[in-house]
């Protein structure tokens, strides 16, 4: 009887597990296939590329791809003479993608992949950067030296601002005074060395700090009582300037390599990412110590810089190499590259909500790449009381 009863529970275990297994794998092919679960389509000038580059993806070793890390070019949109910036909104619907050269800001649906409208801005419309309640744009126009803000909903520009010499990266942050969520506005002046600083409630400019040479890329941290800058124009001696927003003052400069360009945090603050274009890497930062910790690989020439919405994953815009490198931000182990394409010149990296998408301005390409992302699936561990 004992030993019936044994085999009979190892029998219930053993079917219990089967079950198991098979319900994992239902829910990892049903989370990671998104073609099938939101019915995105492909474009059809993106198939030939596609398979020209092997699904996008070049593993960097066996270890990578053991990973369940994987990138798909899964279409582009066509757009004007030289996108630039993108951003996502809050609820991954919409895509805001500036044009260099056509002065404008083009609004994509994310399902449709198709643009639904142009919104004209000024000169050089280099980045734009979307408000946590989505309801505001800002764009940063670097021949017209001002600032355009759109209304999200009417899809207008409510208010252009006159900044500093050539405008071109921003920060959103919470005022550290009162801590109003987005109630600031950072904008690095390259050709002026100073950022410009905005209340969002009255769109005036409340004061310029001056940081270091060429300040391109501005980054508060979650209380909003300090803004790190990448100083992209000297050579060598290049730098973060630290800027401490109660006083508007510089208060620290930390050297980071050659051209650094771009800069994000780690969901938690725990970690500070910089892509350093002249020396084809990224640097982690430690914010606390305010010192180097980590070198993480990068392909030729960095220069845009994304991270996953889980924190988990590193991707930047390599300007030469024609590629974007995706990077472990926990290990520093090189995952991958997505080849781009032979003309192609990718820039700025963003994604959607929910991880499983991101997209990627092609400067020279004149078009926005999607891409699917693989992510790891989780498995939960379970108890089994003998």
């Amino acid at each position: 009887m004992t030993t019936y009863r044994l085999n009979l529970r190892m029998g219930l275990v053993a079917l219990l597990m089967a079950c198991l297994c098979s319900l994992s794998f239902w829910f990892t092919a049903a989370a990671c296939d998104l073609s099938r679960e939101d019915g995105f389509p492909v474009d059809a000038a993106a198939a030939p590329h596609i398979h020209a580059q092997q699904q996008g993806l070049t593993f960097a070793s066996a270890l990578a791809a053991g990973s369940n890390y994987s990138a798909t070019i899964v279409g582009n949109v066509a757009l004007g003479a030289a996108p630039h910036g993108v951003a996502v909104a809050p609820d991954g619907r919409q895509l805001y993608v500036t044009d260099f050269n056509a002065r404008s800001v083009s609004v994509i649906d994310a399902a449709q992949l198709t643009v639904i409208d142009t919104i004209a801005v000024g000169r050089g419309a280099v980045n734009v950067l979307l408000t946590a309640d989505g309801t505001r744009a800002y764009v940063t126009n670097e021949l017209d030296d001002t600032l355009s803000v759109i209304d999200t909903t009417t899809r207008q520009v409510i208010r252009t601002i006159p900044l500093l010499d050539r405008p071109h990266g921003m920060a959103l942050g919470v005022d550290p005074t009162t801590g109003a969520v987005d109630q600031r506005l950072y904008v690095a002046n390259l050709g002026s060395d100073q950022v410009s600083v905005l209340n969002t409630a009255t769109l005036e400019v409340i004061t310029q700090v001056a940081v270091g040479n060429t300040p391109d890329s501005p980054l508060a941290t979650s209380d909003g009582k300090h803004v790190w800058v990448t100083n992209y124009g000297e050579g060598e001696a290049s730098t973060l300037s630290l800027v401490d927003t109660l006083s508007f003052t510089e208060i620290y400069t930390l050297p980071v390599g050659i051209y650094p360009h771009g800069i994000k945090f780690a969901p938690d603050g725990s970690q500070l990412y910089v892509s350093v274009q002249g020396e084809d890497k990224l640097v982690v930062v430690d914010p606390a110590t305010r010192q180097l910790v980590a070198t993480y690989p990068a392909g030729n020439a960095p220069h845009g810089l994304g991270i996953s919405p889980d924190g988990g994953y590193l991707w930047t815009g390599d300007l030469v190499s024609r590629t974007s490198t995706i990077v472990d931000a926990h290990s520093g182990a090189l995952i991958g590259q997505v080849n781009t394409g032979a003309l192609s010149n990718p820039h700025a990296i963003a994604f959607a909500p929910d991880g499983y998408r991101a997209y990627i301005s092609d400067f020279t390409g004149r078009r926005l790449l999607v891409i699917r992302v693989q992510r790891p699936t989780l498995y939960l561990p379970l108890a089994l009381n003998p």
